[in-house]
């Protein structure tokens, strides 16, 4: 193991568990709004292209706001039901039906089949391992119940520290947890600013987790896998 990086801390929504997208745009093409799960990846570049122009000036300003993510989403599904071509008139009522969607936490029970494997072989390396998300509340809970918790000695949900990354005080917390330096520590997510960028301004390495292409032209570390981590782990 790198003498240097003792822990990695990960984000968990699209880094470690991602959303059943092909059920939700089956529910609603069946209710007449014919979607694809590319509309849902799009509307996700797009989100975050946005929240990137808001939020980067901020971090690089060093007046982070302790919440980040009502602004992401309200960019996210405005470019999604734009995409789907929704009217006017029933565009508050399907709002609600897609919120719904992603607020239940059961919706987030995809998992990587090469995730529960990697994460093992890094636990067996010596590496702590931490999650850190901005939820709801109930993100150790469903890592428990989809066999995830077991990897990490931290879960962290913004929901229940008061705080969410990109605010330096998420990530202080989870190093005080680890009993190490920011130096020693990487944190993998999948939103440059939010997580590259918050990371970066707690003192962390942030590698970004590309699933969707949405950084194509990103400074620093990408990976579109989690065992790319391989690679940035050598290089440090």
């Amino acid at each position: 193991m790198p003498s240097r990086i003792r822990a990695i801390f990960f984000d968990a929504g699209n880094t470690l568990v991602f959303p059943r997208l092909a059920e939700i745009a089956a529910k609603l093409t069946a209710q007449g709004y014919p979607a694809t799960i590319e509309d849902f990846h799009a509307a996700e570049r797009a989100g975050k292209a946005r929240l990137d122009e808001w939020l980067w000036p901020q971090i690089r300003r060093g007046q982070v706001p302790r919440q980040v993510d009502p602004y992401y989403w309200g960019e996210y599904l405005g470019a999604l039901l734009a995409r789907l071509e929704v009217p006017d008139s029933e565009r508050g009522e399907v709002l609600n039906r897609v919120v719904d969607y992603f607020k239940d936490i059961t919706t987030w029970s995809r998992i990587l089949e090469d995730t529960k494997p990697y994460l093992g072989e890094l636990r067996r390396r010596g590496y702590y391992l931490g999650v850190i998300s901005n939820s709801i509340g109930t993100m150790e809970e469903q890592l428990t119940r989809l066999g995830l918790a077991e990897y990490f000695s931290t879960i962290l949900d913004s929901a229940v520290v008061g705080v969410e990354k990109p605010h330096p005080e998420i990530f202080a917390i989870a190093l005080g947890h680890a009993g190490i330096a920011a130096s020693e520590a990487i944190f993998v997510g999948d939103t440059y600013a939010t997580d590259v960028g918050g990371a970066q301004l707690a003192g962390l390495t942030g590698v970004l987790m590309d699933h969707v292409g949405a950084y194509p032209h990103a400074d620093g570390p990408r990976v579109e896998t989690l065992r790319g981590l391989d690679g940035v782990l050598e290089g440090m």
